[in-house]
């Protein structure tokens, strides 16, 4: 099946981030789209007459489908835009980027020399405010997690599906045929959620033989807001790292508290305290992160999996 002959769907939901979603649907708009047959779905999740303005202006540059899904949650909003999506290929991304003009060519083209492969994934680069730049945050997995950075230096070719994230990721419709769907017990609902919901979508995929590839070329700029490279938010953003961590454990099927955990966590919270009144800013920042992943992972251990 060449380029031209496959249909793409572009799914995306958002949730009362209006600036953040105009600038992602003008990219969309600036994107290269010489001789594809495509759609984006767009699923608004809080029913918010700001966004269904914002979709109309764009309704004439870009074959919008504009959707609203009150039910919380953003894995309710995908699934329900699966039912509309008529593409043989499935593109997800967020309201917060910005993708690269050639992003959607360089996926489909892909699913043509990829044909045994069922996931697309490529990189995900930081767009910081004009001006401003990362915390330092010493932990290199952490800071890619929060700021939703995917930049390896992987060539083309199969991967892990872990590797795959959800701001950047393509899926062949056979994979929803089959019946899989997203979690919605996981995933941005609200303030407090368990991270990680793509990956274990894509987990599952591949634990029912689909295979991962990931494309260096197609690229998207994570769009970090001003209040993300603050403490307290990422101090919330460790927490849910923390709950993600427990909850996709897969070396134990029951999730309960230890006292390992315990032992560790007051450790952390002296130790954050020192740093509060003696450390610098960066001691305090990365030792409140520690604290707050551990306090995440106990409270999911103490909720378990429902």
């Amino acid at each position: 099946m060449t380029q031209s002959s496959m249909k793409v769907s572009i799914i995306l939901a958002t949730y009362c981030r209006d600036d953040l979603l105009s600038t992602t649907l003008q990219g969309l708009a600036d994107m290269d789209v010489t001789d594809l047959d495509w759609e984006v779905l767009l699923v608004d999740n809080a029913g918010n007459d700001e966004t269904a303005r914002i979709s109309e202006s764009f309704s004439t540059r870009i074959p919008l489908k504009f959707l609203v899904e009150t039910a919380p949650g953003k894995n309710n909003a995908l699934n329900a835009a699966l039912h509309h999506a008529s593409g043989d290929l499935i593109i997800f991304t967020d309201d917060d980027v910005v993708p690269d003009p050639g992003w959607a060519k360089a996926l489909i083209d892909a699913a043509s020399r990829w044909r045994g492969a069922a996931m697309f994934g490529g990189r995900i680069l930081p767009k910081f405010p004009d001006g401003m730049s990362s915390p330092p945050i010493d932990d290199p997995v952490f800071k890619r997690i929060a700021y939703v950075i995917s930049d390896g230096d992987f060539e083309e070719g199969e991967c892990p599906a872990g590797k795959i994230w959800g701001p950047n990721m393509m899926v062949r419709r056979q994979v929803f045929d089959e019946g899989l769907r997203f979690d919605t017990n996981i995933g941005p609902s609200g303030n407090s959620y368990v991270m990680g919901s793509e990956t274990e979508f894509l987990q599952r995929a591949s634990n029912a033989g689909h295979i991962a590839v990931y494309i260096p070329s197609a690229v998207v700029h994570h769009q970090i807001r001003p209040e993300q490279l603050t403490p307290s938010w990422l101090y919330g953003r460790a927490f849910r790292v923390g709950r993600g961590l427990a909850y996709h454990d897969q070396s134990t099927s029951v999730l309960k508290i230890k006292k390992w955990m315990l032992r560790e966590i007051a450790v952390l919270f002296v130790r954050y305290i020192y740093y509060c009144v003696l450390g610098t800013e960066s001691e305090k920042l990365n030792n409140g992160i520690r604290f707050h992943k551990m306090r995440g992972h106990i409270y999911q251990c103490n909720k378990g999996r429902n």
